[in-house]
């Protein structure tokens, strides 16, 4: 049925759709046009087959050429050790201060104003030598007066007990010629050993006076206690003297020492004769510990220690140090290398290795030098002790026959196959 024909039987079925023209459709098209050709059916299907089969071959050979790569891809290598025995330290540093050897506070025995000073800081000073003036006249004079009374009174009791002895004497011719009688004598004797009793104790009382006055006259000059160096005074002329604070500091002649303060943790790195290093401007000094406080300083709460060492007289007094000295350490135990340890998720391991036979590894077998050995990664949990920059103590997860992996590689985790090289 072509076109024409089409037409005519829908204008025969539909009155309004002749009434509307739709005949005249067929005066429209023009007879020599011919109707376009359609797409046969089975084109349509084979057309998006083909195209499918094309990605699923695509598909494949990309896959195939994936694994084909991945067995010729070599294994990861390793090396691979034992934990050894052996000793572990830390080692700890401070500041400390070098110090003079012996340091003394001068402190004056009486109060009252200075009115002469013979020294100033620097000055080199001997054992006896003046340092200041003190007014003291007061006590002086009350120990000159003490002194006097003292010296009445063992007048008076020098001439009672000539008095007494006199008596004595007589007494005793008496009784010899039986003019008195034994109890006359007894009495006599009495005031006799009473007059010698006194005369004692009045002598004791100005030797006391004598003392409290020479000791007086004697706290008016300071002096030093020690030779050495004046190292700082407080002094200033005309100005109070106390017993409570010191004129001035004097350094002994010794070598010079080294102080320094620590915790109550680190107290027990320390007793006398621990070696210690002490560092200055690029020079290291080896160091004796010579006294540790067991009491902390009330200021610090830190515990005192002081050491010596040679070549402290060559540092200024005063001066900071670097003082390091081995704070924890562990003889005889299992050691790994810090850099073989590894963190992940709060936890410490290492990576262990166990070899693998041939039928083990199957077609990787191809993929490992002839000169290595297959094996098998295992992650191991340890617990670690004291840790410094080179060792790490290890105290639980491994032992010595372990073989622990010593190198790194993106590929280590647990169960993957790596290739070993050969140990030593």
């Amino acid at each position: 049925m072509n076109i024409d024909q089409r037409i005519d039987i829908e204008k025969e079925n539909d009155p309004v759709a002749e009434r509307s023209g739709i005949g005249s459709a067929r005066e429209q098209i023009p007879t020599e046009e011919k109707p376009k050709k359609r797409i046969p059916r089975a084109i349509k299907i084979l057309i998006p087959a083909a195209i499918a089969l094309g990605l699923i071959a695509l598909i494949a050979f990309r896959i195939l050429n994936t694994k084909e790569k991945l067995e010729i891809d070599p294994l990861s290598t390793v090396s691979v050790g034992h934990a050894e025995i052996g000793d572990i330290s830390i080692e700890t540093s401070l500041i400390g201060t070098v110090m003079p050897g012996d340091v003394y506070n001068v402190i004056p025995k009486t109060s009252g104003e200075i009115t002469d000073i013979f020294v100033k800081t620097g000055d080199l000073v001997r054992e006896g030598d003046p340092i200041c003036m003190i007014d003291n006249t007061k006590a002086v004079d009350a120990a000159r007066i003490s002194l006097d009374g003292a010296k009445v009174q063992l007048k008076n009791a020098e001439d009672g007990f000539a008095l007494a002895k006199t008596n004595l004497d007589r007494m005793s011719v008496l009784l010899g010629s039986g003019d008195i009688s034994q109890q006359t004598y007894e009495t006599t004797k009495n005031g006799y050993d009473q007059a010698a009793a006194g005369l004692e104790a009045a002598r004791l009382q100005l030797d006391g006076a004598q003392l409290q006055y020479d000791t007086q006259v004697e706290f008016s000059t300071v002096t030093a206690p020690v030779s050495g160096t004046v190292e700082s005074t407080s002094m200033s002329l005309n100005g109070m003297a106390s017993q409570a604070a010191p004129v001035c500091v004097i350094s002994s002649e010794g070598d010079n020492k080294l102080t320094f303060n620590v915790t109550d943790r680190l107290l027990g790195a320390f007793e006398p004769g621990t070696e210690i290093t002490v560092s200055k401007q690029g020079s290291e000094y080896k160091s004796t510990v010579t006294s540790v406080s067991k009491l902390p300083g009330a200021a610090t709460g830190l515990y005192p220690v002081e050491a010596e060492f040679e070549g402290a007289n060559a540092i200024p007094n005063g001066a900071n140090v670097k003082v390091s000295f081995i704070s924890e350490k562990s003889e005889q135990t299992l050691l790994l290398d810090t850099d073989d340890i590894h963190y992940d998720g709060g936890k410490t391991y290492v990576y262990t290795l166990s070899y693998q036979d041939d039928a083990e590894t199957g077609n990787a077998q191809s993929t490992i030098d002839e000169k290595n050995r297959p094996g098998t990664v295992h992650k191991v949990e340890v617990k670690t002790g004291l840790s410094n920059s080179e060792k790490t103590e290890i105290l639980e997860g491994i032992d010595e026959t372990s073989l622990v992996i010593l190198s790194w590689t993106s590929q280590l985790y647990e169960g993957a196959l790596v290739q070993v090289l050969p140990e030593g």
